[in-house]
């Protein structure tokens, strides 16, 4: 086809949408067209020459977007290294669609300002009819203009594909445009594209974020865990007051669906409470600081969705939002080991929360004695049931779990029993080794979490119960679900925040940890240790743990009547560490 009859062609596809013709453009092509046509008068049959301001203009529309460009400009030249060796130019406009900042070739120099995909240019729709960065502006939203879909025919032999960017007030700053002097016809070439392009501005607006609010909570979220960490959709910010200070684009949107304030109103979401969006209480922030599975990272809009977080802390963190007092029980459970003490932080930040519990760590690390400390910092008091699951017999399992009714089998107790779930009604109960319950039976635990109520075997009615289940396993649970060895429904209910309790040869508060199970198994008097001794024990690897240690002491004990304990009376696998 000649140029003039393509100039022909695209003129008269103009002018029958303009007057109500059907076309097989994209919606947003479509409408900018018409606002062209209507709104700023624009002649399809006009070529118009790229525009580029004088050095003048130029500057000043730099300087008054100077905050942008620092922002965007370390995003701009990752985003290049990764599309220049596929021919594209890096545009980057203020909210007027002047270009303040660019990167290209300079080999293709001339072409690209011939082009206007130049430092200067100006792209709003108002000039240069239906582009990408003038389509951006006007729709405010991301957008491929994709060769004949522009609207002048000069522009044509170009792909334009651009996202707003905007401030953490919902105000446009600026669009960032990735172009192509020539692209393959077909506009799907450029769907990933457009992904690309978007994901660095969510980087940008994120980074714009942080550099201002640096005194509030930042909170980024994701439609999925995975890339939670690397790239999150959208994010906003928290004062000390617990209303929200800014966003970035997409949690403005998210927000104003969750309130059902569509078309976005950014006016109506600075300053509301966080509790108006999110069925989520501010002062449980804290909760959100090294989270690492989705239980734990979960928010529920007012509208049902639920998104998954994390949270960046402010740099002098609010003491309403941030300040944990440790309960007594849980302070007890170590003698200032880091591990142990962020384990106890977080504990204690959900400990009233109604979140089931995984504790995680090696035999004998001492995971029932986290658990009833635990149970303990509570301030509802109840029951603490435990109950180990690799020690029962799977035959009996079932009725001590779930109780039974009066003569539900041979052997039965005339009255029958109460199971353990229920006797744990109102307060914890913990299941250690819960990765070895037949898969039958955790079928049935996972009906009584999710309904709340527990069925005896051989009964007729249920029994509503309300109880804090906190679990426990030397195994990974994550490769039993994986195997087919545990339910992953189960382990989703019960995998709500995970507690890992490090092995005692990682841990660095070992004088406190012989100090306290000395007192511990000193029936009198706590058991001492020569210089010696203590240099041996802390020197152990202790592949039983705190239970180990237990039953070393207990022995010491037994066979030393002065208490006073010489690395000669230690067993020889620990003298052997001398």
């Amino acid at each position: 086809m000649s140029d003039a009859s393509a100039f022909e062609n695209h003129v008269r596809e103009i002018i029958t949408v303009a007057e109500g013709g059907a076309s097989s453009r994209d919606p947003e092509v479509v409408n900018s067209w018409l606002r062209c046509l209507n709104d700023h008068k624009l002649d399809p049959e006009h070529k118009g020459e790229a525009i580029i301001l004088p050095e003048a203009r130029l500057r000043q529309h730099q300087q008054e977007a100077e905050e942008l460009l620092s922002i965007a400009r370390y995003g701009m030249e990752d985003l290049y290294r990764r599309v220049n060796s596929m021919g594209y130019v890096l545009l980057l406009t203020d909210a007027k669609g002047v270009t303040v900042d660019f990167i290209g070739d300079e080999k293709v120099d001339r072409e690209l300002k011939r082009a206007g995909l130049y430092i200067g240019s100006e792209w709003s729709e108002e000039t240069a009819g239906t582009c990408g960065v003038g389509a951006c502006i006007s729709s405010g939203n991301a957008i491929t203009v994709h060769q004949t879909d522009h609207f002048d025919m000069a522009h044509t032999p170009l792909s334009c594909t651009a996202a707003p960017i905007y401030d953490l007030t919902g105000a446009l700053k600026g669009v960032l445009d990735v172009s192509l002097l020539m692209s393959p016809t077909e506009k799907y070439s450029q769907a990933l594209t457009l992904e690309v392009v978007k994901s660095c501005v969510r980087r940008i607006e994120l980074a714009n974020l942080e550099a201002h609010r640096k005194s509030d909570w930042i909170v980024r979220m994701s439609s999925s865990t995975e890339f939670l960490g690397v790239d999150p959709n959208s994010a906003f910010s928290v004062s000390s007051d617990g209303t929200i200070s800014g966003m970035t684009r997409g949690a403005m949107v998210m927000m104003a669906r969750a309130l059902g304030d569509e078309p976005v109103d950014p006016a109506t979401l600075i300053g509301r409470p966080l509790e108006d969006v999110f069925d989520f209480d501010f002062n449980d922030l804290p909760c959100l600081l090294g989270a690492g599975t989705p239980g734990e990272q979960a928010m529920e809009t007012r509208d049902g969705h639920v998104v998954f977080a994390n949270v960046q802390a402010p740099v002098r963190a609010p003491k309403s939002a941030s300040r944990t007092d440790l309960p007594a029980p849980l302070a007890q459970t170590h003698g200032g080991d880091p591990a142990m003490a962020a384990l106890t932080a977080k504990a204690a930040r959900i400990v009233d929360k109604q979140i089931s519990i995984i504790i995680e760590g090696e035999t004998g690390v001492g995971k029932e004695f986290v658990a009833r400390a635990l149970h303990a910092s509570r301030k509802k008091k109840g029951p603490f049931v435990a109950i180990n699951c690799a020690a029962l017999p799977e035959t009996l399992i079932e009725s001590e779990l779930f109780g039974y009714a009066p003569h539900a089998f041979t052997g039965a107790n005339a009255k029958g029993k109460k199971g353990l779930i229920e006797q744990a009604n109102g307060g914890t109960l913990f299941l250690d080794e819960i990765g070895d319950m037949p898969l039958a039976l955790q079928a049935r635990l996972l009906r009584v979490l999710s309904e709340r109520e527990v069925m005896a075997v051989g009964g007729t009615r249920p029994v509503p119960v309300d109880i804090r289940v906190v679990s426990a396993s030397h195994r990974d649970l994550k490769l039993l679900v994986d195997s087919g060895q545990f339910r992953q429904d189960l382990f989703y209910r019960l995998n709500g925040v995970v507690l890992s309790i490090p092995p005692l040869r990682k841990r660095q508060d070992m004088a406190w940890l012989i100090k306290r199970v000395s007192a511990l198994v000193g029936e009198d008097q706590p058991l001492r240790f020569s210089r010696d001794a203590t240099t041996a024990l802390s020197a152990y690897d202790w592949p039983g743990n705190i239970r180990e240690m237990i039953n070393v002491f207990e022995l010491c004990s037994a066979l030393n009547d002065s208490h006073v304990i010489e690395a000669a009376d230690l067993p020889d696998q620990i003298r052997a560490m001398q």
